[in-house]
């Protein structure tokens, strides 16, 4: 995969960031060519051996009709994450840090249905607030616009898959309530 200077790219781990510069380091066996990406919603800059970004994940920032995708997957039904904490961090963590838009944003959806049931604990709440930070900075950059209008994009869509959740399960009820009569 090729990588310019300028170019918004994302990490798997940090989000989105900017390729600022391409740097060759000697080493005892020769020179070693990195990409240094700086990311600046995390005031963070990071040297990535040309070698290794696929290995390590690195892909270009998500097109417009992922983003599409991305507010759909917030919508769905979710999964329920596993009541144990430790159990539950790790699914929640190999969503948020696969890189993968569509992970990130179950992961926040997840989250999100959790706080719904029952409060989040700190560790919970601090996973929900990177998934969803990392969602809006990327879709900021792919849809150019500005942070606010796609977070109140992805809580629009959170909030409307509360809404139908809430109208299914009174359906439900009021079924049963019907056959039990």
């Amino acid at each position: 995969m090729s990588f310019t200077v300028g170019q918004n790219i994302v990490h798997p781990t940090h989000g989105p960031g900017t390729i600022v510069e391409f740097q060759e380091q000697e080493l005892v066996d020769g020179y070693e060519e990195y990409f240094v990406i700086r990311f600046d919603e995390k005031r963070l800059t990071v040297r990535v051996p040309s070698d290794r970004v696929e290995e390590l994940g690195l892909r270009q920032v998500m097109a417009e009709a992922k983003c599409r995708e991305v507010l759909r997957v917030l919508r769905d039904v979710p999964k329920l994450l596993p009541t144990n904490f430790k159990e539950r961090r790790e699914a929640v963590d190999k969503l948020i840090h696969s890189g993968r838009p569509l992970k990130i944003a179950e992961a926040v959806r997840e989250l999100m249905w959790r706080q719904e049931l029952k409060r989040l604990n700190k560790a919970d709440t601090e996973q929900f607030a990177q998934a969803r930070s990392m969602l809006v900075e990327e879709m900021s950059i792919a849809l150019e616009q500005n942070p606010q209008e796609v977070r109140a994009a992805i809580d629009g869509a959170l909030s409307d898959a509360v809404t139908a959740r809430g109208e299914h399960v009174a359906e439900v009820a009021l079924a049963a309530e019907a056959a039990a009569a």
